[in-house]
């Protein structure tokens, strides 16, 4: 008996250590989770340290302050007060700037481009961030498209930016 369950504990110790080694590097992802996202930051702040929730909550874009912030996926966001921060907390992938935080209809041409803070569209319930007044103009002409493309677009930037890692 105990000749026949000296090669099954060694086969499940063997197995045990390879899965151990590979989950020690996960794979990188394009958002949300582990991994490199593709993100509109300067210098690790996201939103130009402007308070994400503002955009929800009062409909414009707030300075926020550098003493109360929250760092998340690769980003510093700066907010207006410690309640901002909690909200945000609460549900981060709400507030969070879509496609990195670049500006959506450039990106939707797979181009990326800065953004200008006031700058801002709350459409379902998710944040677009634009560079200009035409890049607003044109998202509100057809934004389900606009969203779609630029999506499609993020992905494969992602994709080539860590194929040159």
């Amino acid at each position: 008996m105990k000749q026949k369950l000296i090669p099954l504990v060694l086969g499940c110790l063997a197995a045990l250590a390879f899965t151990a080694a590979a989950q020690r590097v996960p794979p990188p992802t394009t958002s949300g989770g582990s991994g490199e996202a593709l993100l509109n930051l300067d210098n690790t702040v996201a939103v130009h340290g402007y308070d994400p929730t503002a955009y929800f909550t009062e409909k414009r874009a707030v300075k926020g302050n550098k003493r109360i912030l929250e760092r998340l996926g690769g980003g510093t966001y700066y907010f207006a007060s410690g309640g901002s921060r909690y909200l945000f907390l609460g549900n981060a992938t709400q507030y969070q700037p879509q496609l990195g935080g670049f500006c959506v209809t450039s990106m939707s041409f797979g181009r990326l481009e800065d953004i200008n803070p006031h700058m801002f569209a709350v459409y379902n319930g998710k944040l677009y961030l634009f560079r200009d007044p035409e890049a607003q103009a044109t998202f509100w002409a057809n934004p389900e498209r606009t969203i779609h493309e630029a999506t499609s677009n993020y992905f494969e930037l992602a994709r080539q930016k860590r194929s040159r890692w």
